[in-house]
């Protein structure tokens, strides 16, 4: 059995021949780079085949700005480097710390009003062919629909970087038109599932994928989300729902949403639009894999949840980690475990290799 059929299997809630190794957020370089100086792996290794992950191929819709704004330095000092970036924002970023993850402040949006926006659109044309992969070809769709691992769809929610930066306007500028001119939210949305499901056609029409990820992450925060389920059902739910319904209509069963945070008061709405996955399920902001079984059943399914914390406290902490969620339910299908944070020098190595071990030794 390869790793797509395990997938596939899990997500149907039957039994694989043994669990995947999976990853949703993958490995920092600075983690890497922290194991080779604690002597834990190898110098030179890939930071992506350093702990070993099972395969998957995530295919990313190209839903930047293209043209690309121009990037460029505005102004330095010891610490921080701020300047224009490829989508248009404003944003300082450390100049200490910039092996991955990047340590950043975005400090304004490129979108200030509804002009703004209307100007903005011209650098979403879903014809241009520059956001097609060079690899474009019959062979290239071969090769996925052939593919012994999983093949995913990734479709980013809104222009930019979503709402963490609030759809190109900042984040508090985005939050006082939700109240202020709610109806430009509504603009921004419709032509934005317009432009994806316009971006997708090609790709759904030629490429069997196994799950789809809506991603969305900054949607919600530490204890609650950012939006209520009113607001969500009224401005946010008309229009995902059209790209979920073109997503199952292309026999795509998996229809997940990617977020950190704690996203349990919109489970409910997004059940509603045909979300039925979520992923990687935040340990710290009170996510909690028995708990959203308990409370959804097999309405929801559920990849992620091994807590980053335990991953901090070594090779026990995880071990308890693994036994309270794993073996409470992976063997009923309809959970994939997965580190719920990215892997982080905080992350000590030999943690790390006892989870994978874990996974690797787990009989079903």
């Amino acid at each position: 059995m390869n790793t797509r059929e395990r997938f596939g299997r899990i997500m149907r809630f039957q039994k694989p021949d043994r669990l995947p190794c999976w990853q949703v957020e993958g490995v920092a370089e600075a983690a890497v780079r922290r194991w080779v100086c604690d002597g834990d792996v190898p110098l030179g290794i890939r930071t992506a085949d350093a702990v070993g992950f099972d395969g998957q191929t995530l295919i990313r819709l190209d839903t930047d700005p293209v043209p690309a704004f121009v990037e460029r330095t505005i102004e330095t000092d010891d610490d921080w480097r701020t300047g224009i970036d490829a989508y248009g924002f404003t944003v300082r970023t450390s100049r200490t710390q910039n092996v991955g993850p990047t340590h950043y402040h975005y400090l304004a949006g490129s979108v200030h009003g509804r002009d703004d926006w209307r100007a903005m659109v011209r650098r979403f044309d879903p014809a241009d062919p520059r956001r097609r992969p060079r690899a474009w070809s019959g062979e290239y769709f071969d090769h996925l629909n052939a593919a012994a691992d999983p093949v995913g769809l990734r479709i980013d929610w809104g222009p930019g970087r979503g709402v963490k930066n609030g759809y190109m306007m900042g984040l508090e500028p985005f939050c006082a038109t939700l109240a202020d001119d709610p109806a430009l939210v509504e603009e921004m949305f419709a032509f934005w599932a317009d432009f994806v499901l316009a971006l997708a056609a090609d790709w759904l029409a030629n490429v069997r994928f196994d799950f789809a990820v809506i991603n969305e992450d900054g949607i919600a925060f530490k204890n609650s989300t950012m939006i209520s389920p009113a607001t969500y059902r009224r401005l946010w739910a008309p229009h995902v729902r059209r790209v979920t319904d073109a997503v199952r209509a292309a026999g795509i069963g998996v229809v997940g949403c990617l977020t950190s945070g704690n996203v349990g008061p919109l489970i409910p709405e997004l059940l509603d639009v045909g979300v039925n996955c979520l992923l990687p399920l935040e340990a710290a902001a009170g996510m909690d894999v028995r708990d959203l079984r308990r409370e959804f059943g097999r309405d929801l399914l559920l990849i992620g949840n091994i807590a980053r914390q335990a991953f901090m406290d070594g090779p026990a902490a995880v071990e308890a980690e693994f036994a309270a969620k794993v073996h409470a339910l992976a063997a009923d299908g309809g959970y994939l475990p997965a580190p719920d944070d990215l892997l982080m020098p905080d992350m000590p190595f030999p943690a790390v290799r006892r989870y994978v071990e874990l996974v690797r030794a787990f009989e079903l």
